[in-house]
């Protein structure tokens, strides 16, 4: 296989074929030379954004919040199968984490920022649209929450997150995780090999 190929993949936090199918881009990274460009894609692009952003919760409400029973347990790790989304009775946008995603994608840590992010969600299922999620997150991923945080309280990466949205849309992307690899556009549950042969036959 000759060339770099770039992939483009339009993900969302909350979708548990996204959460895999990033996994198994970034194994195929390692064995295969690849450009991976991760672009956000809403899946509730109407929901409201979480109150939590213009007021910080105390301390232990928080706590109590995360010893609420029913909560399902953590699923699998990153690129593995995985059963059912994680217990959220609070933010259904994921229009903040995106924002707080494209502030780490200027800074070169996009897909640190997004492990820890995802960790949050997937294993504990923390509220990602809560500023405590986003700061730890941030913290992990050696970000600057002082620098983020002021343009994710004046909305300054929004515009480019919906635009993103609208822009893949207009692409023909319906559904998330969707591969553009040499032209083509695949959707779904994308497995391995199937991911492989498509950046090889991109290749040439």
């Amino acid at each position: 296989m000759s060339g770099n190929v770039l992939v483009t993949v339009w993900f969302d936090y909350t979708c548990p074929h996204c959460h895999i199918g990033l996994g198994r881009l970034d194994s195929l990274s390692g064995e295969m030379a690849l450009t991976i460009d991760r672009r956000p894609y809403l899946l509730r692009p109407d929901a409201p954004l979480n109150t939590v952003l213009a007021q910080e919760r105390p301390a232990q409400a928080q706590s109590q919040v995360h010893e609420k029973p029913g909560r399902r347990p953590p699923l699998a790790p990153l690129g593995e199968k995985s059963a059912a989304e994680p217990f959220s009775s609070r933010s259904l946008s994921t229009v903040l984490v995106h924002e707080a995603t494209a502030f780490a994608r200027e800074q070169g840590r996009g897909w640190e920022f997004y492990l820890e992010v995802a960790g949050e969600y997937w294993e504990r299922g923390s509220d990602l649209g809560s500023i405590y999620t986003l700061r730890r997150s941030a913290s992990r991923a050696r970000l600057d929450w002082e620098s983020m945080w002021p343009k994710l309280e004046s909305g300054h990466y929004r515009p480019w997150v919906l635009e993103e949205h609208r822009a893949a849309v207009e692409q023909g992307v319906k559904g998330v995780p969707s591969y553009l690899i040499g032209g083509k556009m695949y959707t779904g549950d994308v497995e391995l090999d199937a991911l492989r042969g498509a950046v090889e036959g991109a290749a040439g």
